[in-house]
């Protein structure tokens, strides 16, 4: 079994339910390894993913965190399964990532890959407590909680303390891409560049995802 959630906020929660999800279940997901964790509390990018870290199961498996802003590829399931273990990066941008540091790498070198991202769950828990410990409210680390953004960053940060001598492994081509530019930008606003998939091949899924918004767009008004 692949376990995977699915992180939204309400007022993307109509995109999870209509088009992420679907597309999970169309390539034979189960609806029971699908968890959408909706930040309805308002309570912002790091706790968000903080709570559902401290969900993780305890076992010695993982799961796929995804974000409310991506397109999956065409063979999502067969990847996410055969790439099961460890820390996997399923996404990479040119803009934060650059060129290169393709397949197996040291920690340091994993992608900034939250829109799509394998963690061990033993991990995840460890991380949200770490976290909560050392980040939250210290007041030398403000400008990274205090917005409630930065989730990649306090992950990366406790990886890099705790699990430095670890490998991860940067997968391409990329299993999502991040289409948030089709949903009018990131949870902050529109963005002043588009954060696309540097890897990313299966484009005609991304067009036919686009034509079905802008149809349904233009029936519902």
């Amino acid at each position: 079994m692949t376990r995977y959630v699915v992180r939204a906020y309400p007022k993307r929660m109509w995109f999870v339910e209509q088009y992420i999800v679907p597309s999970m279940l169309a390539q034979g997901i189960s609806e029971s390894d699908i968890v959408v964790y909706n930040d309805d509390k308002g309570e912002g990018n790091l706790r968000s993913f903080l709570n559902v870290c401290y969900q993780a199961p305890d076992d010695d498996k993982g799961t796929w965190y995804l974000q409310d802003d991506v397109c999956i590829c065409r063979d999502f399931k067969k990847l996410t399964e055969l790439y099961d273990d460890g820390f996997v990066c399923g996404f990479s941008s040119e803009r934060y990532d650059g060129k290169g540091r393709i397949g197996a790498v040291h920690v340091q070198d994993m992608w900034f890959s939250f829109p799509c991202i394998r963690i061990p769950n033993k991990v995840a828990r460890e991380c949200a407590e770490w976290v909560d410990k050392y980040i939250i409210g210290n007041w030398a680390y403000k400008e990274f909680w205090e917005s409630g953004r930065n989730d990649d960053w306090a992950f990366r940060t406790f990886v890099f303390q705790r699990y430095d001598k670890c490998l991860a492994t940067n997968l391409a081509p990329n299993l999502v891409d991040h289409v948030d530019y089709l949903l009018g930008g990131g949870s902050g606003g529109k963005r002043p560049v588009e954060v696309r998939a540097q890897y990313f091949y299966d484009q005609d899924l991304v067009k036919a995802l686009e034509e079905k918004i802008l149809k349904n767009f233009e029936k519902t008004y």
